[in-house]
């Protein structure tokens, strides 16, 4: 199995699950995960939506290579990684410190 075949079902059914997991008692959870947590499913769901979009795109301008399958294989993956890693920043500027600080 190549790589861009292994991210789109990472991206496809772990990172959702993995999501669910994240979201387990959210509410006991530090403010530092709640962000990690939108961000990683914001970004995964907008993700999702360049996915289908790049899907549904007639196929005859992405003949000559394009980034079509890049588009394809890795936004839902990169989304919610990218997300977590924003939420995490942003989680981080809330509390008032950097997001290596020690609370």
């Amino acid at each position: 199995m190549s790589l861009p075949t292994m991210a789109l079902l990472t991206g496809l059914f772990i990172a959702p699950v993995a999501l669910l997991w994240m979201g387990h008692r959210l509410r006991r959870r530090s403010a530092a995960w709640k962000g990690v947590f939108w961000g990683a499913v914001t970004g995964h769901a907008l993700g999702m939506l360049v996915t289908v979009a790049a899907l549904h795109y007639p196929p005859v301008p992405w003949g000559d290579g394009g980034g079509r399958p890049v588009l394809v294989h890795w936004a839902m993956l990169l989304g919610a990684v990218l997300g977590g890693a924003m939420g995490w920043t942003a989680g981080a500027r809330r509390r008032g410190g950097t997001a290596k600080k020690a609370a």
